[in-house]
């Protein structure tokens, strides 16, 4: 049979345990048809097939990450950047920056600033400095609080008068008065309602914009973590692509677990859709996060005597939920960072494992972050075939504030190797916009346990790092896995989606503190080029 393209002279890493390395693989339309040696392959041209050669490069499956709010990202892009920016006044520059090119009561949006870099606590009034005349709201890196001026605390009618709302927190000063931080989601609402949203057309043009970054980043494939907030629009948006013949990725869609009913009474199911975009998983939180102080704890927080955190969605309601998903069909992709979450998730699991209901489950369950496990917990994900669904990436900016937060804990707070070892299920993710969307990024982070200045020595907790065949399989035929989509997808295998990357250097060969240097030369998707450095 004749090839439509042909890949030869590569060093073809296939996750593929039958045929691991290969030199040359035949794609027809948009599968993958043969791999195996150059002699073999080329032998499938004929006039009509298209030829590259990889110049002994190397060449990976696609690669899908597990874990993105892809909506999220394409309009953070656009927004006032913050992340990793260590300098206070540097900040406020940025700021002032997009104050001065702003109108008078034009809203100012930013994101990903992280207080654990400054000695600053941030304050409403620092930005009451700046941005007197303009509305300015800041989401943290981890998006689960927002830091606000008094503009918009005003225009939201948020005073020392306002009560918490439930599962959120109002911070405030010594006399009660709100000082700018807003936590978690239902606190976020009081604000989001206010902000002006960007028209269809306009989120069309950035969504296409960050899915052209994605191929450049070699990334064919994401599980988009829609929540509540972000509505339909994430789905519709991506829809839209697909009509107009935009959308070259896999995009596994989750759902908010507030359309669980709908879901249900409309017969869908998971994996609805076809080869570009269904339906997964029913996604959920049942807590906060570490660097705001609403992880649920177990115990309480080193650094915050008394402070257990906050549980966004507590076991009897996760419980509730799960039943109300299984009987829909769904399995549950469930946000959990401190260790009690991730306990109460696997205790609900589990429970939910000995009934009937969830015996027609197409996927297997997901637990979102995993990012701190009691050790007597570290076997139970795998003992009830769920998934931990992490980003190694988070490791590079939270293991410092990991360790003053959790002290001795942390020894468990992000660990990789620990449950592979107990034959646990991964796959890796960025969750953008909280970290950067480049996969080579958490591929760094998997293999050396340190951040981008190559501290701690060593790495942190080094006996959790895995090797690079490890990293590769958790953003290839991890997300597959959770898909249930491992027959079509996550090996370069014959009778698989043509999906793959050819690379500037050698993963397996180069040091590992220049993974993060590694880019992407071309791109392929269904048997095509749509990306070429």
């Amino acid at each position: 049979m004749q090839a439509d393209l042909i890949i030869s002279n590569g060093r073809l890493y296939t996750v593929d345990p039958s045929l691991p390395w290969a030199e040359a693989l035949a794609c027809r339309n948009g599968r993958i048809l043969a791999v195996g040696s150059n002699r073999d392959i080329l032998a499938l041209a004929g006039s009509g097939t298209s030829h590259f050669d990889a110049c002994g490069r190397l060449v990976l499956p696609g690669l899908v990450d597990a874990h993105v709010h892809f909506l999220q990202y394409a309009i953070r892009r656009q927004q006032v950047s913050l992340f990793d920016v260590a300098d206070f006044a540097q900040v406020r520059q940025r700021v002032a920056n997009a104050v001065v090119q702003a109108e008078p009561g034009q809203w100012i949006l930013g994101w990903g600033w992280d207080e654990n870099l400054w000695d600053v606590r941030p304050n409403a009034k620092h930005l009451d400095e700046i941005a007197p005349n303009n509305p300015v709201v800041l989401a943290r890196m981890d998006m689960h609080t927002w830091w606000v001026n008094s503009r918009v605390l005003d225009q939201a009618g948020i005073t020392r008068e306002t009560a918490d709302p439930p599962e959120s927190v109002i911070d405030r000063d010594a006399n009660g008065d709100p000082t700018g931080l807003l936590r978690e989601w239902n606190a976020i609402a009081l604000v989001e309602q206010y902000i002006p949203k960007p028209d269809n057309h306009t989120q069309l043009a950035w969504m296409r914009e960050a899915l052209v970054e994605a191929h450049q980043l070699g990334l064919t494939g994401f599980h988009d973590q829609r929540v509540e907030r972000e509505g339909q629009q994430s789905l519709r948006l991506f829809q839209k692509l697909r009509q107009e013949g935009d959308l070259k990725h896999r995009v596994h869609s989750n759902i908010a677990s507030d359309f669980v009913a709908e879901a249900a009474t409309l017969g869908l199911q998971p994996g609805f859709g076809d080869d570009l975009l269904w339906l997964g998983h029913v996604k959920t939180f049942a807590d906060g996060t570490m660097g705001s102080g609403t992880a649920l704890m177990l115990q309480p927080f080193t650094d915050m005597p008394g402070n257990l955190g906050l549980a966004v969605t507590d076991r009897d309601q996760l419980w509730e939920l799960a039943i109300q998903a299984a009987e829909a069909g769904f399995p549950l992709s469930v946000h959990a960072i401190g260790d009690r979450a991730v306990r109460d998730i696997l205790d609900v699991l589990s429970e939910l494992e000995t009934t009937n209901i969830a015996t027609n489950l197409t996927m297997p369950h997901r637990i979102e972050h995993v990012q701190l496990i009691h050790p007597d917990d570290l076997g139970r994900l795998a003992e009830n075939n769920i998934v931990a669904s992490v980003q190694p990436v988070h490791v590079q900016t939270d293991w410092a504030t990991a360790d003053r937060t959790w002290g001795e804990r942390a020894r468990y707070a992000y660990a990789f190797r620990s449950l592979l070892n107990q034959g646990t299920h991964l796959a890796f993710g960025s969750d953008a916009p909280v970290a950067p969307l480049n996969p080579m990024l958490g591929f760094q982070s998997a293999v050396t346990r340190q951040d981008a200045n190559g501290q701690p020595a060593g790495g942190w907790y080094p006996m959790e790092q895995l090797n690079l065949a490890e990293t590769i399989h958790a953003y290839t035929l991890g997300p597959a896995y959770l898909s249930g989509t491992s027959h079509v997808s996550g090996s370069l295998t014959p009778g698989k989606w043509a999906d793959f990357i050819v690379l500037t250097q050698n993963l397996f060969e180069g040091s590992r503190d220049a993974i993060a240097e590694t880019t992407v030369e071309q791109t392929f998707f269904a048997g095509q080029l749509v990306y070429s450095r």
